[in-house]
């Protein structure tokens, strides 16, 4: 029989979880602060990070921390079902040719970055793509560990913020200029992702 939930432990995983979901976004900054090249934070925290997770997911099953467990588990699947329809929703406006450029580009570029090979490579390719939903998950993990049932639109605000991050990160980090379409198509991206997020979100986590 598990321990009994206690306030204080809940807060102690969350904030480790919180911590280890946030490594592919602090390994942009670090990189794009030129403190330290992404595929060195990248080769020493991801596997750790994603390792903590899951070591933290199974302690909280054994301690019977069972809010913890179901936000973590919920922001687990979350965070690529939201990414996937992030995804999604830019294939038909590229695909309809109100765009001019490529909304996929990005990705290909994060895989540059990291591995340092052409973007047209299949390894900047599959690394690029790894690096994108591994940031997707990681943001769903972080809001259904804090946010937990919110209501739907709390998702929203969540992907909004991130859309602004995102906007001043394009220029200095993968030096891409900021072009109405490429605001309009992230916007529209970032829109589903915390839409879906916000309102499964509300629906799965139980309390």
């Amino acid at each position: 029989m598990g321990a009994e939930p206690r306030p204080e432990r809940r807060l102690l995983l969350t904030f480790i979880a919180v911590l280890s979901a946030s490594a592919s976004i602090v390994a942009l900054f670090l990189y794009g602060a030129n403190i330290l090249p992404m595929y060195l934070f990248i080769d020493s925290l991801a596997a750790p990070s994603l390792l903590t997770i899951l070591i933290l997911g199974i302690f909280a099953r054994r301690i019977n921390e069972t809010v913890f467990l179901n936000r973590l588990v919920v922001g687990s699947w979350l965070g690529i079902v939201a990414t996937a329809a992030y995804d999604a929703i830019r294939v038909p406006i590229w695909m309809s040719g109100a765009i001019r450029f490529n909304p996929f580009l990005t990705i290909q570029l994060f895989g540059q970055i990291i591995t340092g090979d052409p973007t047209n490579s299949a390894v900047s390719i599959i690394v690029g793509w790894l690096y994108h939903y591994w940031n997707g998950f990681g943001f769903a993990v972080i809001y259904t560990l804090i946010a937990g049932p919110a209501k739907w639109y709390y998702g929203l605000v969540w992907a909004l913020f991130l859309e602004v991050g995102w906007l001043l990160a394009i220029p200095p980090i993968l030096h891409v200029t900021l072009g109405w379409q490429l605001v309009a198509v992230s916007l529209v991206g970032h829109g589903v992702y915390g839409t879906v997020l916000g309102t499964l979100s509300n629906r799965f986590v139980r309390s």
